[in-house]
Order: C-alpha cells, then structure tokens, then sequence
C-alpha cells in the first residue's frame, strides 16, 4: 500500500507520435505525449554518483566497445579521474576470471558489482557462482552459489547474504525456508522449516528478516506462522483450463500471525529463541547487530503501533532487555531511526514525542544524553556523523514539509544551521565517510541542478543542469501553489497544473489526483513543469492535488488529522478544498473529477459518495471499498481493528455507501491484485447492482495491484478517454480519438 501515483504509469508517451497516414495529432494531445515521454527537460552531466568507500571519491562506469567496462575514481574536489582498479589488479582480475570460469574475457567480467570488506575487495555474480576480487592482492575467489533460490515473498528484493567472511551463504528457498550454504563443499542445511507459501515476513514491515552478526557467527532471523490467516484465491483464467493461485492475506478482521525471534549460531546450529509475538504485540521489526555482535537490537510494536520498544537481546541466551520506550494516544511513526555511532556505545534516535520528529542521543543502555534538534521540523534522513568533531550532518524536512534541507548539529545539541541556502527541495546523499554530499535541488520555479558540496555545505562545483529549451518551446507553466482551508479550518497545500494554451477568460473543468495515504506527501516546492499531472492539464484540465490531513512532513498533529477517522476528515479536506477553488472565475463547479490508485482510488469512491455535488465523474483504480478487506498492518495503524472501532470502520465503508452513488464512476482494478484483492471490487459492484446504481468497470485480466506491461498504458488511456468523455473539455472528441489511433 505505498503511494504510488496513477500518472507514473504512463510514462510511455500515451499519445505517441502520430503515425503515417494518421490525422495530425491535436496540439493538447502531442503536448501531453512529449511531456509523458520525458523529452522536454534533459539533464546534463551526471544526475548521481556512485560514491566510493573511505572518502575516496565516487565511481565513474564506461563501456568502451573494445576494453568493455571502465572504471575510474573521481576527485570530487578537482574533478580528475584516475583508473580506480590498478592495471596489474584489472589484468589479474580478467585472466584469473577467465581460468576459474573456463570463459577468458576481453575485458572485466562484469556489468554490476558491489563493494565489500569496506572497500578492500568487489564481488560480483557470473556464471552461477559469486567472486570475491581482493584489490590488494589482486587475489580472486569463485564463490558457488546453491542451485536453487526462491521464490521470494513480495516485500524481500535479494534471496540470500553471505556472512562477513564469506565463508558461508544464507538463502531463501520457497518463501520462507533459510538455508545455509557453504560455498566450499556445497553442502546445504535448513535452518527454518517454513511452510513453503508465499510469506508475509516482508509484507509486516519487518525489513530484512534475517541478518549476520557482525563476525559472521550468528544469525538473528524471524520466522512467522501465518497458517491462520484466510489463503485467499486467484484465478488464473487465461488459459483454457484455468488454475486457481493462493496466497495469504492479513485482513483487518484477521488475527495477527505469530512472529518468532531467533538467533541461530552457523556453525553448529543452536538455535536460541529471543522472543515471540501476541495478539497484544504483533509487529517487529528492524533487526540491527551491536558492532561487537554480543547483542541483536530489534523494535517491538502494540497492535495500534502506539507503543514500541527499542530491545537487545544477548546473542549467546537470548534474553533480552529493553533499552528504552516510545508510547502515544496514536500511531508511532514507523521509521526505523536507530543508528549506532562507531564506537558502539551510543546510538542516535528519532522521536515524535515533541509534535515533531527530532533527534535525540542514547547510550546502549538506554540513558538520554541530549536532545540534538528543535523546531517545527521533520528529520528525514542522518547523512554522517562525525564524533571527532562532535557533530551530525542531516537531511530535514521544514516549512510545513514544502523543503528539504540539510542541516549540521553538535553531538551536545548546540549549533544547529543549516547549510544549503537555496529556496526548495534538496535531495541529498553523503559518501561513506562523510566529507561529500551530492546535492540535487530545484523549485517550482527552477530547474533541477545537482551540485557536489563538502560536509559542511560549502560549494565544491556542479555536476549537471536542466536544459529546458524542449519545455518552453511547448509554453507549459510552472504549477500555482495554492493555500487553501480545509474542513476543519486548517491551512493545506495544492498545486494546480494548467494546460499551455491557458485562457484565464474560460472555465475549465478540474481533475482532482488523490492518494492521501500514510507517509506520502505530493506539494512540495520542486520543479515539477514537466510532470505527468502536467501533460494530463494539457487535454484541457485544469489538474489539482491537496495534501489532506494524514498525509506526512507537517508534524504529529497533522498526520493524525484523519486518526480513527479514514475516509471522513481526509475526504472532508479535499471537498472544503475545491470548494474554494470554485471562488475562481476559471473554474467550471459543475465538470468536476477524481482519480486515484490504490489508497487514493478507496478515497476517490468516498469523495464521489459523500460528496456527489461537488465530485461528479470518478476512476477509482484498484481500491479497497470495506476496510475491513484491507490488510490489518496498514489500515490497522490508522483505524485500529473493526473491533476497536466499530463506528469508524462503519463510517469508512464505501460498499454500505453504494446507493449514494449520483456521478459517472469507473472502476479499475487487475483479477491478481494482492495488494487490494478483487473481493473489494466485487462487492462493491455487487451494492451497486443492488441499489440499481450505473457505473462502468475496466478488468484487466491477471493484472496487478499497479498495472504493468500493456496494461499500463491501457489503463491511462482508459482514465483519460473517461474524463474527455464526461467532463467535455474543449475539443474532447479529437483528443478521445487520437488516444486510441
């Protein structure tokens, strides 16, 4: 349930360019399709780097045609490059490959690898097997991988680590089985005897759900028993004799599964186990090893996640002790904000506990040394710390979550500023050792320029900027940024997007784009002329998003804006807000739409059923109508369990809300989304059937919770040939046409 915007799906040109013998294409249409094409803005130079281990620089990647990759080291004061593998380690590297591989290459034998032992050596993968290249001694070592890996559950991206030493390799088979492997005999043990279906480890937030120690002698793992849980069915109907495909699925009416904490020792398998979850506290998450490996710390939350302990458990018993605790009337933020400093010892933590997200300092036992950060601020991200120094370097959110900045503080609290001086969104990134920060900024009404500056946020030299001759010879705008009330009287942010051919004189008819979820944000000040709400303003919308409250970066308060609330305080905002825009002379009041996916299409059904004189054409896409059909963690968080809060989950119903129905309404979804599964459409039709309501529907067979493949741009044509249908803009008929040429 990530927010996920229903225009990145299009980023094919929708339009296309018109073909041979076709009918010119109409100036709206050929602007969209260069704008969802991304021509109009090239950036020149690079956009990021690949940063180097111990402060040496970053990575520059060329294929040469004959000597194949080239890797060179960048100087990122000077900006010179030298060769970062030495030759007589490049050549020991290529001909040693060739003899261990029996496959001699011209030049390195890889496209990707990643860096290891902090630099010292590189890995990668060829021919089934993993190599480790020891740059010093230009040593090369052929790592044999098992035969078999995976499948994965949905929320795990790699299927196996090998520990520090490499000397062994643990992996995923069938969901949730972990293996281990030693590269050496080829010998496998199972450390986890799981149930072999699709595992919801992943899917719980736990993050990786097994982890070395640091001295490659433990492993800290969580296995879940999730037999429970309803095995809810899929059909696969694409071929003549169908197949039904299964998996499990945590509804909110569903008990959680039970989580275990274990720690298993490699080499002779004692398994200790450290903890297992209740119906009371069924969420953990974040396991994180002590440098010295003695203790796993891990994060245990309530069932409302108003309640989390920050634990460390003793690597040889098991036992665990608490190091400190989070509590709230609401939902915590979830963001994993643990970070040890490196002499082990004291750790950084982020807090909300102000109203606001700030960092504080702890030792390991739990002691509060300082609070580091104040104001109305939302730290995002720690970029380095520098205990020599005594200071911390940081990325925060600021001025009601529009920018993004970075920011220095000392290690006592003292001394915060910050250090990029201009205006909007910096997207930032430090190298390992923490003496360069890659800055890629811009406004809404600048361009994006990426620059490289020392830790202390003076200007080194750019690395790249927008050229943007391809966008103004189109005439696009910047977006308006709109404050406007919402229902409660609070103050929110909107972007408006207009067409190229803007006439203030005409009204227009406004498309409203809606997520509205947890940890999303969509108004911030950055460039955003060319994005995809952009090229949709060109078929002659005007296209409007509000962030709502519930939605991210302004503080605890405004994110609890829709608390045991779903679908009413939030839905509530987005009406009070385009009410006011209808104070403009350029607003037509009475061609109204919405559209959204995933949580924003859920939000999108209860905006045009509660507020059907105001929302009057709707595409809802792959929503979820009973939250009840929702997965407990993510709609738990906001609204607790059906039992909790009945009266909630009641009011946030869109099934039992069918018969308000009034406005045109297309419903989207794919028959093998496991996000939002198919039973919420199909209940909903069905009401809708019952209360003899009309509506349109648009299934893609064995599609997905965010259409892919043909699908997508389907599925965007779809969208928009609805809303040139319904709310007419000028010239609608040749835009619908040229859609589908």
């Amino acid at each position: 349930m990530k927010a996920l915007w229903w225009w990145i799906v299009a980023l094919v040109a929708v339009g296309g360019p018109a073909r041979a013998g076709a009918a010119v294409q109409p100036p709206g249409v050929a602007r969209m399709a260069a704008l969802f094409g991304g021509r109009t803005v090239r950036l020149s130079g690079p956009a990021s780097v690949r940063w180097l281990p111990g402060g040496r620089g970053y990575l520059v990647e060329e294929v040469d045609s004959v000597a194949g990759l080239r890797l060179h080291a960048v100087d990122p004061v000077s900006g010179t490059r030298s060769a970062w593998l030495p030759r007589r380690a490049e050549e020991r590297l290529v001909s040693e490959h060739g003899r261990l591989s029996g496959r001699p290459t011209r030049g390195l034998p890889f496209r990707r690898f990643e860096f290891a032992r902090n630099g010292a050596a590189l890995t990668y993968t060829a021919d089934g097997a993993r190599y480790l290249f020891a740059i010093d001694s230009a040593a090369l070592h052929r790592l044999p991988l098992p035969a078999r890996t995976g499948p994965l559950d949905a929320g795990t991206a790699e299927p196996g680590a090998f520990s520090p030493d490499f000397r062994r390799y643990a992996f995923i088979r069938d969901y949730d089985n972990l293996y281990l492997f030693d590269p050496t005999t080829g010998s496998e043990t199972r450390v986890v005897q799981g149930t072999s279906e699709d595992n919801l480890v992943g899917f719980l937030g736990v993050g990786p759900w097994f982890v070395w120690s640091p001295d490659g002698r433990r492993i800290g793992y969580v296995r879940a028993e999730q037999r429970r849980l309803h095995s809810y069915p899929f059909l696969r109907d694409l071929d003549r004799h169908a197949t039904v495909e299964s998996s499990r699925y945590p509804f909110a009416t569903d008990s959680n599964p039970t989580l275990e904490l274990r720690i298993v020792e490699a080499a002779t398998g004692r398994d200790v186990l450290v903890t297992r979850t209740t119906e009371e506290t069924p969420f953990l998450r974040d396991l994180t090893w002590l440098p010295d490996g003695t203790e796993l710390t891990y994060q245990l939350f309530d069932q409302w996640e108003s309640r989390l302990e920050l634990r460390a458990a003793d690597a040889t018993t098991g036992r665990s002790r608490t190091i400190l605790v989070e509590a709230d009337s609401a939902a915590l933020d979830p963001v994993n904000s643990f970070q040890l400093l490196s002499d082990g010892k004291r750790f950084l933590w982020a807090s909300e506990r102000s109203g606001w997200r700030h960092l504080y300092l702890y030792d390991v036992q739990g002691r509060e040394l300082a609070r580091l950060t104040s104001g109305d601020m939302v730290i995002n991200q720690v970029l380095a710390v520098d205990e020599r120094r005594g200071v911390v370097t940081f990325a925060a959110v600021t001025n009601d979550g529009l920018e993004q900045h970075l920011f220095r503080v000392g290690l006592d609290g003292s001394r915060m500023e910050r250090l990029t001086p201009e205006p909007g969104w910096h997207s930032l990134s430090a190298d390992p050792a923490g003496r360069f920060v890659l800055d890629r900024h811009s406004a809404l009404d600048r361009p994006t320029a990426v620059v490289l500056r020392s830790i202390d946020g003076a200007l080194i030299r750019p690395l790249a900027t927008s050229d943007t001759t391809g966008l103004h010879a189109l005439g696009v705008a910047p977006p308006e940024l709109l404050r406007l009330r919402g229902a409660d009287g609070t103050e929110l942010q909107g972007l408006l997007f207009k067409p190229a051919d803007y006439d203030p004189r005409k009204r227009y008819p406004v498309i409203v784009s809606i997520y509205g979820g947890p940890h999303t944000k969509a108004i911030r000040n950055r460039f955003e002329t060319d994005d995809g709400r952009a090229a949709i303003a060109q078929l002659g919308f005007l296209v409007l998003e509000v962030d709502g409250r519930g939605t991210m970066d302004r503080g605890k308060a405004f994110r609890n804006g829709n608390y045991l609330a779903m679908g009413r305080t939030d839905v509530d905002d987005q009406a009070a807000a385009v009410r006011a825009l209808f104070r403009r002379s350029d607003v037509d009041s009475t061609r109204v739409g919405i559209t959204g996916i995933s949580h924003g299409g859920y939000l999108t059904l209860m905006a045009m059923l509660r507020y059907p004189d105001i929302f009057r054409v709707g595409v809802s896409q792959a929503p979820i109508t009973d939250l009840r059909n929702g997965p407990r963690q993510y709609i738990g968080r906001i609204m607790r369990t059906p039992s909790a809060n009945p009266d909630g989950y009641a009011r946030a119903d869109a099934v039992a809300r069918a018969r308000d129905l009034k406005g045109r309404l297309l419903v989207s979804y794919g028959t093998m989304d496991h996000n939002a599964v198919p039973a919420n459409v199909m209940q909903f039709l069905r009401a809708l059937i019952d209360a003899g309501r009309p509506f349109d529907v648009a299934v893609y067979p064995q599609g997905v919770h965010v259409l892919e493949g043909k699908d997508a741009p389907h599925g965007m044509k779809t969208m928009l040939s609805y809303f040139l249908e319904h709310l007419r803009p000028d010239g609608w008929e040749a835009s619908w046409a040229a859609l589908w040429q």
